[in-house]
């Protein structure tokens, strides 16, 4: 009897993952419905909320729990305070999904880490496209560098049993009008407080690397288009959803979300070219940390 509890002492100790379940947990933000006749506002409705729509019983038919923001409540301080409280809840082990279908925008890089000299935003109902000072100054804007704040402290609660996912159905250059009977997500008006003219990058690269850390948890970002593309929405019966939401789903409907990222990954890239369901001139980002 002894030497069995030393046995599963020592089998506790040394391998502590047996019979380990791991969260999962998902974090959505879609907007639909922006406030088109707001002076100085300027953004044209999308279909973001038809994203979440789609996506999110698949992601609860595999086991996530799902904190979603959708249009009004989708401003700056409650997806800052609600993503604030999901990294706080973050444990080790745990898969997240992150996930956003809104506007984007370029916004004019202040402090200097940008090769291309602006940052890219996701755009909550509330932000304006246009600088005024005194009315809007950029501060409702989700920039990268914000949203890298919380990035980065998701991998560090997750560790390196867990995984993180990013994906962001927006655009970061584009226009906001209609033509063709397109919808495009974003602009190309930079946010700007100095009266910059945006200029998207040229840069073709379509795979990042992100800085990796044996503390850490990997982290995959997917991204709907280059800084230098637009984001089109594709039309499914009937329906509006922008490409990378509706192709993140028929993969999801043969794969399961779980630490196998290149599994995962292989799949929406066989969904994009196995349905054709990929706008023209538009590549597919992807960011990796392994």
């Amino acid at each position: 009897m002894m030497r069995f509890r030393l046995c599963l002492f020592l089998a506790v100790i040394l391998f502590p993952s047996v019979g380990f379940a791991q969260r999962k947990r998902a974090f959505l933000v879609g907007i639909s419905h922006y406030d088109t006749a707001l002076t100085g506002y300027q953004w044209n409705n999308i279909n973001g909320v038809e994203d979440i729509n789609l996506l999110s019983p698949v992601l609860s038919a595999q086991g996530f729990s799902i904190t979603t923001l959708l249009d009004n409540d989708a401003t700056y301080n409650h997806i800052v305070s609600q993503l604030s409280q999901f990294t706080t809840d973050t444990k080790k082990g745990d898969i997240v999904y992150l996930h956003f279908s809104t506007h984007g925008q370029p916004v004019e890089d202040m402090d200097g880490d940008e090769e291309d000299g602006w940052d890219e935003a996701i755009v909550p109902i509330d932000a304006y496209k246009l600088y005024k000072k005194g009315t809007y100054e950029g501060d409702k804007h989700l920039t990268d560098d914000k949203l890298n704040k919380y990035i980065k402290k998701l991998r560090e609660r997750i560790g390196p049993i867990g995984f993180l996912y990013v994906t962001i159905d927006a655009c970061h250059a584009g226009t906001s009008s209609r033509a063709n009977d397109e919808t495009i997500r974003g602009t190309n008006v930079g946010f700007t407080f100095n009266n910059k003219i945006f200029k998207p990058s040229t840069n073709k690269k379509s795979h990042y690397r992100i800085d990796a850390s044996k503390k850490l948890a990997d982290v995959l970002f997917l991204e709907a288009c280059r800084p230098d593309q637009v984001n089109k929405e594709i039309k499914i019966d009937g329906k509006r959803y922008g490409p990378l939401s509706y192709n993140i789903v028929q993969a999801l409907s043969v794969c399961t979300l779980t630490t196998d990222y290149e599994g995962f990954l292989k799949q929406v890239k066989n969904s994009i070219l196995r349905n054709g369901c990929w706008p023209n001139n538009q590549n597919l980002v992807i960011e990796t940390s392994f």
